[in-house]
C-alpha cells in the first residue's frame, strides 16, 4: 500500500463555465485579472460582518466590484494609473441619463467621421515611437475621440469613456493583442490593418454599458468604493489602523519586467491618457527597484536567494528586492487589518 499523503482537489474553485465578464467586469482586459467568482465566494465565506474590504493590489478593481454587489465599503490601491482609472470607473455609478446623451453624442460623431468623413483634424499626442505602434489614419481618429471625451463635463461619464477609449486605443495599435507584451505584428498583417477606430470605440461603449446597468441593478445598498494611488509597502496612512474587516486580493507576481508584464501592456494606453512617465510604470512596481542583497526573515526565502546567488547574483538581487517589498507591503496591510 502507497504510503502518499492522499490529495482532494476541490474543482468547484475553477468557475470553467462561469462568466467572469458580468457586470463591470467586462470593461477592460488586463493581464492576470481574479476570476470574480472567487472574490465573490471569499467575501460569502469570510465577509458575512464585514462592513470594510481592503484590497492592496487592487489592480483593475474586482474585489472592490464584487464588496460593491456585496453592500460592503471597500477601499484599493494600485500603482499603475490605468489599472486606477479603471477601478475607478468600474465601481462608479454615472447618472445614465447623463451618460446616454454622450453616448448619443458620440454615436453621431461616429457615424459623422466613417461615412461622412466630417470630423475635425484633432492634435495627436507626441510621445515616444507612436509612429511605431500606430498607423497615421489610426493616429488621427484616436485623437478625434480623445478629444470629444475630454469635452464631457460629468466626471463619473468621462471616466466610462476614458476606459473604453484605453481599450479602444490598444485594439487600433499594431501590436500584437494576444500578447501582454509589447510586440509588434508581422509587417505582412500591418500592410493589410486599418481598424475602424470609431467602429470599435462605439462597440465597447455599447458592451460597457450594459455591463454597468447590471452593476448597478445588482449593487447592494449605498456601498462606497475608493480607489487610491499609494504604495503600500511604504506605508499606509489613506486607511485607519484596524478599520479593515476583510482583505480580498490577487497578489502580486514580482518582476513585472519578465513574467506578469503590468507596464508594457498599459503603456500606449497611459501614453494616449497623458501619463507622466508611463515607460517606468514597472520600475514603480513591487520589486521594480533592485536593492542589495539582505535577510528578509522568513528562512526559506533566503535560502531560496542564497541558492540563486550562487548561480546569478544580479538575478539574486531581484527577487530579494521583490520579497523584501512584498514582506513590508503585508506588514502594513496587516496594521490596518
Amino acid at each position: 500500500m502507497s504510503n502518499a499523503a492522499r490529495k482532494d482537489i476541490d474543482t468547484s474553485w475553477d468557475f470553467r463555465e462561469a462568466d467572469a465578464k458580468e457586470h463591470t467586469h467586462c470593461y477592460h482586459n488586463y493581464p492576470a485579472m481574479m476570476i470574480p467568482q472567487v472574490a465573490r465566494r471569499l467575501i460569502a465565506l469570510y465577509g458575512g460582518k464585514a462592513t470594510a474590504l481592503f484590497d492592496p493590489y487592487c489592480g483593475t478593481g474586482t474585489s472592490l466590484v464584487e464588496a460593491g454587489l456585496s453592500g460592503i465599503n471597500a477601499s484599493g490601491t494600485d500603482l499603475n494609473p490605468l489599472a486606477r482609472l479603471i477601478a475607478e470607473a468600474k465601481t462608479a455609478a454615472p447618472n445614465l441619463q447623463s451618460l446616454d446623451r454622450c453616448i448619443h453624442a458620440f454615436s453621431e460623431l461616429s457615424f459623422s467621421a466613417r461615412f461622412k468623413k466630417t470630423a475635425a483634424v484633432a492634435a495627436i499626442p507626441r510621445f515616444k515611437n507612436i509612429d511605431f505602434w500606430f498607423k497615421k489614419e489610426t493616429k488621427a481618429a484616436l485623437a478625434q475621440v480623445k478629444r470629444f471625451i475630454d469635452g464631457i463635463e460629468d466626471g463619473k461619464a468621462r471616466k466610462f469613456f476614458l476606459v473604453a477609449f484605453s481599450e479602444t486605443a490598444r485594439d487600433s495599435s499594431l501590436t500584437k493583442n494576444s500578447e501582454f507584451k509589447l510586440y509588434r505584428m508581422p509587417e505582412e498583417r500591418r500592410e493589410k490593418f486599418n481598424p475602424d477606430v470609431f467602429g470599435i470605440m462605439l462597440a465597447k461603449i455599447i458592451r460597457n454599458r450594459a455591463g454597468l446597468q447590471s452593476y448597478m441593478e445588482n449593487k447592494r445598498g449605498d456601498a462606497e468604493t475608493r480607489v487610491f494611488g499609494f504604495d503600500s509597502c511604504k506605508g499606509i496612512d489613506k486607511i485607519e489602523e484596524s478599520s479593515i474587516d476583510l482583505v480580498v486580493t490577487s497578489p502580486p507576481y514580482g518582476d513585472s519586467r519578465t513574467t506578469v508584464a503590468y507596464g508594457q501592456f498599459s503603456r500606449l494606453s497611459n501614453e494616449w491618457l497623458g501619463v507622466d512617465d508611463a515607460c517606468r510604470i514597472d520600475r514603480r512596481l513591487m520589486g521594480g527597484e533592485t536593492k542589495p542583497i539582505a535577510e528578509t526573515g522568513m528562512d526559506v526565502i533566503d535560502d531560496a536567494v542564497a541558492a540563486v546567488a550562487a548561480k546569478d547574483e544580479k538575478r539574486a538581487r531581484e527577487v530579494c528586492s521583490f520579497y523584501r517589498d512584498y514582506g513590508d507591503s503585508i506588514r502594513n496591510v496587516a496594521a490596518v487589518v
